[in-house]
């Protein structure tokens, strides 16, 4: 039997009666007996499905010129009565039909921001036009709203989950990065870790640019603000480190390779099936007589569909590791089914890696 928390009912029957009244206050022409007939084909929809049936259904029943309907949705937003992704048709109806009316767009969807994200909708308006979306960005970057920063931060992200890439700013990574360094010391941790993805995302394809920039943000960064670019470099910086990227490693005070030994490392189970948690432990020892500097991560080569092996690393621990001290590491990873894994059965391989470089190794068989 399906929940009724299920993501796609965050758009239901009363989303649908809500939207075509609250239009219909601001918009008495607006036929909010039609829209709500929307509520008999919702069943059978997920959540995008949803969405993009209500802004079809605002399409047919606002006025067919665009900035007249762009008035209308924008003092429904102030009203502040649709709330959250209650807002999300809204934000989709901006996305496809306001590209003719850019500037207004843009205004409406700075009004939007403030109450649900547009990170999405702005993406075809940079397609369409980077330095536009560019120099309204650079305004907004010191805006007083929490959410407007971090939007000009995450609407411009090269590789956005949900919200498609942007090729140009994939492989040029400038286009965006003087509007990081606006953001990279605000006072929100909700603006940096947006910066933190951004640069993670260009050191994808660009690691020494991100290296290069963090660099720069080190030498002019002023004592207060360290501890909020040592968190960005280490969130930028993280997918780099997982593939042992020497120059990320210095950067992070990682120099030369590991002084260390690393006893067995031991499972808590024989083997394993579909909810278990594969939990394991290791001891770290120096062999160094000064204090060094460790990144441990951990790989687990799963099996694919094929039969092939694929590699995916997590992150583990940093820490500083004094002379002649050892250390016990303890983690225990889920093997609860999610919509980006699939198990397949066989024998599956868990490596300890240290300043990049793997040094130990376990075998666990999984059987679903």
């Amino acid at each position: 039997m399906e929940s009724e928390n299920a993501f796609k009912n965050l758009i239901n029957k009363q989303v649908v009666e809500l939207m075509g009244s609250e239009v219909a206050s601001v918009y008495p022409k607006f036929n909010k007996k039609e829209f709500n007939k929307l509520e008999k084909n919702l069943s059978a929809l997920e959540l995008k499905a949803r969405v993009l049936l209500l802004t079809k259904g605002l399409r047919e029943n606002l006025p067919s010129e665009y900035p007249e309907a762009l008035k209308i949705l924008v003092k429904v937003i102030e009203r502040e009565k649709l709330t959250g992704f209650q807002l999300w048709p809204i934000s989709e109806y901006i996305s496809q039909f306001g590209l003719d009316h850019f500037d207004a767009s843009m205004k409406a969807m700075y009004v939007l921001t403030q109450r649900f994200t547009s990170e999405f909708a702005v993406r075809p308006y940079i397609l369409k036009n980077h330095i536009r979306v560019i120099k309204y960005f650079s305004k907004w970057a010191t805006d007083k709203n929490v959410h407007i920063r971090r939007w000009v931060s995450e609407g411009s992200r090269p590789i956005l989950p949900w919200g498609g890439n942007i090729p140009l700013f994939i492989m040029d990574p400038t286009h965006t990065l003087l509007l990081l360094d606006k953001l990279k010391f605000d006072e929100e941790l909700y603006v940096r870790k947006s910066v933190a993805n951004h640069l993670n995302d260009i050191s994808k394809n660009h690691p020494s640019v991100v290296v290069d920039v963090l660099k720069m943000w080190q030498k002019s960064c002023p004592p207060s603000h360290q501890p909020k670019l040592d968190w960005i470099k280490k969130q930028a910086l993280r997918t780099l480190i997982k593939k042992g990227d020497k120059k990320a490693l210095e950067l992070m005070g990682v120099t030369g390779e590991a002084k260390i030994t690393i006893s067995e490392v031991t499972l808590n189970q024989k083997k394993y099936k579909l909810n278990d948690k594969l939990e394991f432990q290791f001891e770290v020892t120096s062999t160094s007589k000064t204090t060094q500097k460790l990144v441990i991560d951990y790989a687990i080569d799963f099996i694919k569909s094929s039969g092939k092996k694929s590699a995916k690393v997590f992150k583990l621990k940093s820490f500083d590791l004094k002379g002649k001290e050892s250390l016990s590491i303890r983690k225990a990873h889920s093997l609860k089914p999610i919509t980006t894994m699939t198990y397949y059965k066989g024998v599956h391989h868990l490596y300890i890696q240290v300043n990049g470089k793997r040094i130990a190794e376990v075998n666990w068989p999984f059987d679903i």
